[in-house]
C-alpha cells in the first residue's frame, strides 16, 4: 500500500501529526549564556560513541543539579592555596627547587634527543 509523500496519510493525519517530535530544549544557560539543546553534532559523535540518548539525557538532567559555581570557588580556593604553599618552599629551600629544575631540564632534554633519534 503506497502512502502520499504530502498532504494526509491513510488516518488523515500528516507526518508531523504522527512523529513524535523531540524538544529542542532552546533557552539559554543562567549560568554561562550558552545555548541550551541543539546539541546535534555533538549527540551524532556521543552516539557513534555508543552513548544512547538515554544516557545523554539523564547526565543532563543530574547536570541541572550541580552547582557549577561552588565547584569553581573551591578548585580556585585549592589551586591559591597550593600556588601560596609552593611559594613559601620556593623560599624556604631555594637549593631543592634548583636541584629540581635542573633534573626537568636534564630529563627534558634527554627525552627529546631519544625521539629525535627514531
Amino acid at each position: 500500500m503506497d502512502t502520499p509523500m504530502g498532504g494526509t496519510g491513510p488516518t488523515g493525519m500528516t507526518s508531523s501529526e504522527t512523529t513524535p517530535q523531540r524538544s529542542t530544549g532552546m533557552g539559554t544557560c543562567s549560568q554561562c549564556g550558552q545555548p541550551i539543546g541543539g546539541n546535534r553534532g555533538l549527540e551524532q559523535v556521543l552516539g557513534k560513541l555508543g552513548i544512547s540518548q538515554e544516557m545523554i539525557d539523564n547526565l543532563r538532567s543530574q547536570m541541572q543539579n550541580v552547582d557549577v559555581e561552588e565547584y569553581l570557588n573551591t578548585a580556585r580556593d585549592y589551586l591559591k592555596n597550593s600556588s601560596e604553599k609552593a611559594k613559601t618552599f620556593t623560599k624556604e629551600n631555594p637549593g631543592k627547587v634548583a636541584a629540581g629544575v635542573a633534573v626537568l631540564a636534564v630529563g627534558a632534554g634527554l627525552l627529546i634527543s631519544a625521539l629525535n633519534r627514531d
